[in-house]
């Protein structure tokens, strides 16, 4: 589990790129490049107003 602090701080990191223009993929890649725990995205995800539905048919494309 990821401690709050570091999780606000990747918040924040990914609400600037969203901001910049940075697609979905490239703020999962942020994530993943960060460490974050894959099963904490879609709630990360959803805190930076990605709907759930698009969220989901999104990850399933970069399992493998």
């Amino acid at each position: 589990m990821t401690s709050e602090f570091v999780r606000n701080i990747h918040l924040a990191t990914a609400q600037r790129m969203k901001e910049q223009g940075v697609d979905l993929s490239g703020i999962v890649e942020h994530f993943e490049n960060v460490f974050m725990p894959m099963d904490e995205l879609p709630q990360l995800l959803g805190q930076l107003g990605y709907p759930q539905q698009d969220l989901k048919q999104f990850l399933k494309g970069t399992e493998g």
